[in-house]
């Protein structure tokens, strides 16, 4: 029978999961938004692809420089202080840049340039600390439903958001955007006032603050090397974003270049990866994978390459546009629903287990090991598709993908054997 104590919690957790989750929404939606138009503003401002790449590349080269700086902030100090200094931050800097806006004149892709590493460094900031605040803000029976509801909540963010920045965009000038995301950044601070970041007490880490950025940063360091698990999902994930070069640079050259689609047949089978993780967040809160979560994320590891298969039959065979449409969308849809269960109980394990006090780099270490190889597998998948094969380079994905899954299976179970008996 369930106590007042824990009858309390699972309704505060409830309420907490709805304030998260419409934050998250806000939030990404109007990012989403913004970005969508930066980019739009940047290509018409400058008309050089260059500097729309470099722009892209601005803010994964920021979370790595300062992946020390953002582990220690999330692990040392007040979760609740962090995140509302991150975002008011966001909100000075884009009041100054709405300000300047009508006289920069020369000086407006610079600007555009250290507002978006500036943005992109609080909003890296932000996710890790949040991520690391999960276990205090609900119950650990609904950390998991957190996680699932999040990632639906994303998801419909980034479809709805390119698609309302695109039909705006001819409408409104780009400062108009700004605008919103002030707004919108606003609202998330309120939002985040609002909730308990100690709805759950964990016990603190003594002499935390006293310990310096760059030793905190190696203790984080020798911590995950002493997990065997963690470690093995770390390299899991780098392969993993390294093969997703065939999906991100594949799916596209492919359906433009090779089969010839329309634009509007690209976007539809887009749409469809991004709903996609709308269903797999909606499903996976309903499901419970504490028994075994390493082995959930093994299984769908290797769900992951079978759609990749059926992306073989419009480059056999002659079909329909539309037909082939509808192929790579299901691929899509699929792929991503599977995604889900691969992030959810990785997250969710992480939160449940890994010390509060040692989240903020845990994450931040997950976060730069497993995108340190993704530049690269855009470049080498861009160079294969160009000179090999199409249908060579998708068997050959499937296969590595499979492999990792085998990998994650084999090398998790023994890893998760060895931590039980530890702990034993």
């Amino acid at each position: 029978m369930e106590t007042e104590q824990e009858s309390f919690l699972a309704r505060a957790s409830r309420l907490q999961i709805k304030k998260a989750v419409t934050s998250d929404f806000i939030g990404n939606f109007s990012s989403s938004l913004f970005n969508f138009a930066i980019s739009l503003y940047i290509l018409k401002l400058t008309g050089s692809a260059m500097n729309f790449g470099t722009t892209l590349l601005i803010v994964p080269l920021i979370g790595i420089v300062f992946s020390p700086l953002i582990g220690y902030l999330a692990d040392h100090y007040d979760h609740k202080r962090v995140m509302i200094t991150t975002q008011i931050g966001c909100i000075v800097l884009l009041i100054i840049y709405s300000s300047l806006f009508p006289i920069l004149g020369s000086w407006h892709y610079l600007m555009v340039l250290i507002m978006v590493a500036t943005l992109g460094l609080n909003a890296r900031i932000f996710s890790v600390t949040y991520l690391s605040a999960v276990s205090r803000l609900v119950d650990k029976p609904f950390i998991q439903q957190l996680n699932s509801l999040e990632q639906s909540a994303n998801a419909l963010a980034m479809i709805v958001g390119p698609i309302a920045a695109g039909v705006v965009f001819a409408f409104v000038p780009f400062q108009a955007f700004i605008y919103f995301e002030i707004v919108a950044e606003i609202a998330v601070v309120l939002i985040v006032l609002t909730m308990n970041f100690h709805l759950i007490e964990v016990a603190e880490q003594a002499n935390a603050k006293s310990e310096s950025m760059w030793s905190s940063m190696k203790q984080g360091l020798i911590y995950v090397k002493k997990q065997p698990l963690i470690l093995s999902m770390i390299l899991v994930a780098s392969v993993l974003n390294f093969l997703c070069g065939v999906f991100n640079v594949g799916f596209p050259y492919l359906m433009i270049h090779v089969l010839h689609m329309q634009n509007i047949q690209y976007s539809l089978s887009e749409a469809l990866f991004s709903l996609g993780m709308v269903a797999g967040g909606l499903f996976a809160a309903k499901l419970t994978v504490d028994s075994n979560p390493i082995g959930m994320v093994s299984k769908s590891l290797m769900f992951e390459g079978l759609p990749l298969i059926f992306v073989i039959i419009p480059l056999l065979v002659q079909l329909n546009s539309w037909v082939s449409t509808t192929i790579f969308g299901m691929v899509n849809f699929v792929l991503a629903l599977v995604l889900v269960f691969v992030n959810v109980p990785l997250t969710t394990y992480m939160q449940k287990t890994i010390p509060t006090n040692y989240q903020g780099r845990v994450f931040t270490i997950l976060m730069v090991g497993s995108t340190s190889l993704q530049p690269l597998g855009m470049f080498i998948y861009g160079v294969l598709f160009q000179y090999v094969s199409a249908i060579a380079v998708i068997v050959g994905s499937f296969i590595g993908i499979l492999g990792i899954g085998i990998f994650a299976w084999t090398v998790g179970g023994k890893a998760a054997i060895q931590e039980e008996k530890f702990e034993g």
